[in-house]
């Protein structure tokens, strides 16, 4: 599996047998099964127009429980919006959107024994730097990925990355370019992967 970042909330994840994007906001990234968090994202569905091993993308835009060329998706409600698990290329993946609180037990729970998590943390409209990092502390991902973030290029008044690093103990991360991660090669003690976005 390999992951790619192009802003905001939108990320591709490249598995053996599938591409799977999240909240894409351009037609440019092929996929084969795309997800969206909340209705203003899901305004966007035309532009999801070219998969890369389907006939046409498979969309998901509400809770509920799929399964696609055997990538297992699980929609859980939040407020008006979709937090969604995944499991993939036997990896446990929680994408959590674009949050603007903290998660019930109930939603903890389903959420739990997660491999990767990503999850938004630059503030207003979604939670702060200091809400991501006691999420982090609930759920116990072994990697963390932000998102939703102060960076060139978006609009709004987020807070940097280093806000969250800074919360968690974990500052002066080196961004990399994509992630390529498999069950085996997960790494033994919890740690932070800042993405660059692509363009």
């Amino acid at each position: 599996m390999d992951i790619k970042y192009f802003g905001y909330s939108c990320f591709r994840i490249k598995g053996k047998d599938v591409v799977l994007v999240t909240n894409p906001f351009s037609p440019s990234i092929p996929a084969d099964i795309v997800i969206f968090s909340d209705q203003e994202n899901q305004a966007r569905l035309p532009l999801v127009t070219k998969a890369v091993k389907r006939e046409e993308p498979f969309v998901i835009t509400r809770p509920g429980e799929y399964e696609i060329s055997g990538v297992f998706i699980l929609g859980i409600p939040f407020k008006e919006k979709t937090i969604y698990v995944i499991t993939m290329d036997g990896l446990r993946l929680v994408y959590l959107g674009e949050i603007d609180d903290k998660l019930s037990d109930r939603q903890l729970e389903e959420v739990d024994g997660v491999d990767l998590l990503f999850l938004p943390v630059g503030g207003k409209p979604f939670i702060s730097p200091k809400q991501a990092a006691l999420l982090v502390g609930q759920i116990e991902p072994t990697i963390i990925i932000p998102m939703a973030y102060k960076m060139p290029g978006l609009t709004g008044n987020l807070a940097p990355v280093e806000d969250f690093l800074k919360e968690i103990g974990m500052e002066g991360k080196n961004p990399v370019d994509k992630l390529v991660l498999s069950k085996e090669k997960l790494p033994k003690e919890p740690e932070v992967v800042i993405l660059n976005a692509k363009s």
